[in-house]
Protein backbone atom coordinates (compact mmCIF):
# COMPACT_ATOMS: atom_id res chain seq x y z
CA UNK A 1 0.00 0.00 0.00
CA UNK A 2 2.79 2.40 0.96
CA UNK A 3 4.61 1.64 -2.30
CA UNK A 4 1.48 2.45 -4.29
CA UNK A 5 1.07 5.82 -2.56
CA UNK A 6 4.74 6.66 -3.14
CA UNK A 7 4.43 5.72 -6.81
CA UNK A 8 1.30 7.83 -7.18
CA UNK A 9 3.00 10.86 -5.61
CA UNK A 10 6.05 10.40 -7.82
CA UNK A 11 3.95 10.20 -10.98
CA UNK A 12 1.79 13.20 -10.11
CA UNK A 13 4.84 15.30 -9.20
CA UNK A 14 6.54 14.52 -12.50
CA UNK A 15 3.46 15.71 -14.39
CA UNK A 16 3.45 19.05 -12.58
CA UNK A 17 7.18 19.56 -13.11
CA UNK A 18 6.99 18.83 -16.83
CA UNK A 19 4.20 21.35 -17.45
CA UNK A 20 5.12 24.17 -19.82
CA UNK A 21 3.55 27.53 -20.51
CA UNK A 22 4.41 27.44 -24.23
CA UNK A 23 5.16 31.16 -24.41
CA UNK A 24 8.22 32.85 -25.87
CA UNK A 25 9.99 35.19 -23.48
CA UNK A 26 10.78 37.93 -26.00
CA UNK A 27 7.43 38.03 -27.76
CA UNK A 28 5.76 41.36 -26.81
CA UNK A 29 2.31 40.31 -28.03
CA UNK A 30 2.46 37.26 -25.77
CA UNK A 31 3.34 39.50 -22.81
CA UNK A 32 0.38 41.73 -23.55
CA UNK A 33 -1.93 38.74 -23.93
CA UNK A 34 -0.58 37.22 -20.74
CA UNK A 35 -1.21 40.43 -18.82
CA UNK A 36 -4.77 40.58 -20.11
CA UNK A 37 -5.31 36.93 -19.16
CA UNK A 38 -4.02 37.61 -15.65
CA UNK A 39 -6.40 40.51 -15.21
CA UNK A 40 -9.23 38.44 -16.64
CA UNK A 41 -8.48 35.47 -14.37
CA UNK A 42 -8.52 37.65 -11.26
CA UNK A 43 -4.96 36.99 -10.15
CA UNK A 44 -4.46 37.30 -6.41
CA UNK A 45 -1.97 39.52 -4.64
CA UNK A 46 1.51 38.02 -4.12
CA UNK A 47 1.15 38.07 -0.32
CA UNK A 48 -2.14 36.13 -0.57
CA UNK A 49 -0.53 33.62 -2.92
CA UNK A 50 2.32 33.14 -0.46
CA UNK A 51 -0.19 32.38 2.31
CA UNK A 52 -2.02 29.88 0.09
CA UNK A 53 1.26 28.15 -0.75
CA UNK A 54 2.38 28.04 2.88
CA UNK A 55 -0.98 26.67 3.99
CA UNK A 56 -0.83 23.92 1.37
CA UNK A 57 2.66 23.01 2.55
CA UNK A 58 1.56 22.96 6.20
CA UNK A 59 -1.37 20.66 5.46
CA UNK A 60 0.92 18.36 3.50
CA UNK A 61 3.44 18.29 6.37
CA UNK A 62 0.76 17.43 8.94
CA UNK A 63 -0.62 14.78 6.58
CA UNK A 64 2.80 13.16 6.54
CA UNK A 65 3.00 13.30 10.33
CA UNK A 66 -0.42 11.65 10.64
CA UNK A 67 0.70 8.95 8.22
CA UNK A 68 3.82 8.30 10.32
CA UNK A 69 1.59 8.08 13.40
CA UNK A 70 -0.61 5.59 11.56
CA UNK A 71 2.40 3.44 10.71
CA UNK A 72 3.60 3.30 14.31
CA UNK A 73 0.09 2.54 15.60
CA UNK A 74 -0.26 -0.24 13.07
CA UNK A 75 3.08 -1.75 14.15
CA UNK A 76 1.85 -1.69 17.76
CA UNK A 77 -1.29 -3.58 16.72
CA UNK A 78 -3.70 -0.72 17.39
CA UNK A 79 -5.69 -1.05 14.16
CA UNK A 80 -8.63 1.20 15.15
CA UNK A 81 -6.46 4.21 15.99
CA UNK A 82 -4.31 3.47 12.93
CA UNK A 83 -7.39 3.74 10.71
CA UNK A 84 -8.35 7.04 12.37
CA UNK A 85 -4.83 8.39 11.77
CA UNK A 86 -5.01 7.25 8.15
CA UNK A 87 -8.34 9.05 7.68
CA UNK A 88 -6.78 12.16 9.20
CA UNK A 89 -3.76 11.90 6.87
CA UNK A 90 -6.02 11.50 3.85
CA UNK A 91 -8.21 14.47 4.80
CA UNK A 92 -5.18 16.70 5.34
CA UNK A 93 -3.67 15.60 2.01
CA UNK A 94 -6.94 16.50 0.26
CA UNK A 95 -6.89 19.94 1.88
CA UNK A 96 -3.30 20.42 0.73
CA UNK A 97 -4.29 19.45 -2.80
CA UNK A 98 -7.22 21.88 -2.78
CA UNK A 99 -5.00 24.76 -1.67
CA UNK A 100 -2.44 23.80 -4.33
CA UNK A 101 -5.16 23.87 -6.99
CA UNK A 102 -6.22 27.33 -5.85
CA UNK A 103 -2.61 28.46 -6.02
CA UNK A 104 -2.28 27.08 -9.52
CA UNK A 105 -5.55 28.66 -10.67
CA UNK A 106 -5.07 32.13 -9.21
CA UNK A 107 -1.38 32.62 -8.55
CA UNK A 108 0.68 30.72 -11.12
CA UNK A 109 2.01 32.96 -13.81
Amino acid sequence: MHKKISLLLLLSTSLVISADHHALKDDKSNKKTKKMEMEKRGMWKPEDCKKISQTSGAYLYFSGEAFKKRSSLEKDGNQIDAEKAFSEARALAELAANFAKNFEAYCKK
